[in-house]
């Protein structure tokens, strides 16, 4: 069997680099982008006007010793790849499976596929792209990889022979090709780290300030001792169930933490809220990555995404966290006028917790909900969110204006 060497790299969708005995050519098909090709490699670049946002490849070496600039020149762009459907059997195994209590109200979002912002939408085909280029790589390297084990082993094998002089000729094609096979593992091994897109955020000083701040609150809160995630609800009956309660939740614990995707090369680090019913939100400078199990994701311009907390009291049963403040205390079964109801014997007192309430609001189709022990780290955690996205806006219209 004879090694395919691949000739062929899509950089991202319109621009190809085609490897021939001639060189290196690209062919263009994306307006507003650039293809510099130099000593160290080939790098490419493309800007989306109105959102701040930029991606490039990294460079990619080869052996041409020529530099060009090449603009790319508008002309038939590719349609947005395509997104996984939402079908029973495109689900895959390991993703999330959750069903509310009976009568329980299910807080979700809206499905990865239809909550991408129209601006990012050439960013999120870019990165689908990618995630395809990487795996057909990969897909190529495993064969390379298989072949030059055969050939060191049939090398080895007839070169021990003791009718090596019978295999004389075959032994010298295994020493031609073996070579070439190593060096096309190693070309694919250093296309397949180029794979990722490098993303930077073009923003004035007062957004890059507000954004550390904004990174600030959330170390905080993500060091509160209680977070949980509020997968359902639902109004409770306060007479049948003799409480002054007026809500019950289904809450699970969850991590926040500072984290990425496989595909996006970014300076600093995303901010991570898991999601237990549905797929975590990562929150980068200027843009929201929503990733799923099976590879379909979705990306949300951080202005779109309304984010709010407020102070919540909470019957808390389960423990009192050390982070959090009580605000008085009610018992199991009560009173209107919530003294102890003492008909039941095993009446208990419970404490009334105050927590945060981290809302990610429905404009976008982002429902979630989480409840944090630390409701001081909430509120400031919230309070930035919203001056960050103030300072983008004011920072793109000081642009236009």
């Amino acid at each position: 069997m004879s090694l395919r060497f691949r000739q062929t790299f899509t950089l991202f969708p319109g621009v190809r680099l085609n490897i021939g005995k001639r060189g290196i050519s690209a062919s263009i098909g994306v307006p507003g982008a650039t293809v510099n090709v130099g000593k160290k490699g080939l790098r490419a670049t493309v800007g989306l006007p109105g959102t701040g946002l930029s991606y490039t490849t990294p460079t990619l070496p080869y052996d041409d010793g020529h530099s060009v600039t090449n603009p790319l020149i508008p002309s038939s762009t590719e349609p947005h790849f395509g997104m996984p459907e939402a079908s029973p059997s495109n689900i895959p195994s390991n993703a999330k499976i959750y069903m509310p209590m009976a009568g329980m109200n299910e807080i979700s979002s809206a499905s990865v596929e239809v909550l991408t912002s129209s601006s990012l939408l050439p960013l999120r085909d870019l990165i689908a792209k990618a995630r395809e280029q990487r795996a057909e790589i990969k897909a190529d390297l495993q064969e390379a990889l298989t072949e030059e084990s055969k050939q060191k082993n049939e090398l080895v094998r007839r070169k021990s022979s003791l009718f090596r002089w019978f295999y004389k000729r075959r032994i010298t094609e295994l020493e031609t090709e073996l070579p070439l096979t190593q060096a096309e593992i190693s070309r694919l091994i250093s296309w397949e780290g180029n794979t990722k897109i490098a993303i930077t955020f073009e923003s004035s000083d007062t957004s890059q300030r507000a954004y550390a701040a904004m990174v600030r609150a959330f170390d905080i809160l993500k060091s509160s001792v209680k977070k949980w995630d509020i997968t359902a609800d639902k109004a409770t009956d306060q007479f049948a169930e003799r409480t002054l309660a007026t809500r019950s939740v289904n809450r699970h614990p969850v991590t926040f933490d500072f984290s990425s995707t496989d595909l996006i090369q970014f300076t600093g680090r995303a901010m991570r809220f898991e999601n237990v019913n549905g797929d975590d939100i990562l929150l980068y400078p200027g843009v929201a990555v929503i990733p799923r199990a099976d590879g379909a994701f979705a990306l949300i311009d951080l202005r779109e995404l309304q984010v709010s907390s407020e102070y919540r009291r909470f019957h808390e049963e389960e423990g009192v966290p050390s982070d959090s403040r009580i605000d008085g205390h009610t018992w199991a079964k009560t009173n209107k006028n919530g003294s102890p109801d003492r008909r039941f014997k095993d009446n208990y007192q419970i404490p009334i917790c105050i927590y945060g309430n981290i809302t990610f609001h429905p404009q976008t189709g982002v429902t979630e909900e989480y409840m944090v022990s630390n409701a001081d780290a909430a509120q400031a955690f919230a309070e930035a969110v919203k001056c960050y996205q103030t300072s983008l806006t004011e920072s793109e219209a000081l642009v236009q204006a």
